[in-house]
């Protein structure tokens, strides 16, 4: 998967999806990613191979099971993913789960 495709997969899936921020304000639900620390497999001073860990947060105000769910199959059905425990986010008054992968 690349980033372009992880933008369409979101997109029709039917959610708000921005990489790094969205350019107005954007009421959740929505979907953000960010690119993390590399894991790159170096020798010699080169880069053998290169991976590009990401961190795909979903922010909500309502609790939304089939959202989760769809993230969970139809976005990153194909690929090994992670998540968080979901977080209330005080200041923001919104729920957030965080999901992470390498593409």
């Amino acid at each position: 998967m690349t980033l372009e495709e992880l933008k369409t997969r979101c997109e029709n899936a039917g959610f708000k999806y921005a990489y790094g921020l969205f350019k107005d304000p954007t009421e959740p639900p929505h979907l953000i990613a960010i690119t993390v620390d590399t894991d790159n497999f170096m020798a010699d001073n080169k880069v053998y191979y290169g991976n590009t860990p990401i961190q795909l947060d979903y922010t909500y105000i309502d609790k939304d099971i089939e959202a989760q769910e769809k993230i969970e199959k139809e976005i990153l059905g194909d690929i090994a993913w992670n998540k968080t425990e979901e977080t209330y986010l005080q200041d923001e008054e919104v729920w957030q789960v965080s999901y992470f992968f390498e593409i």
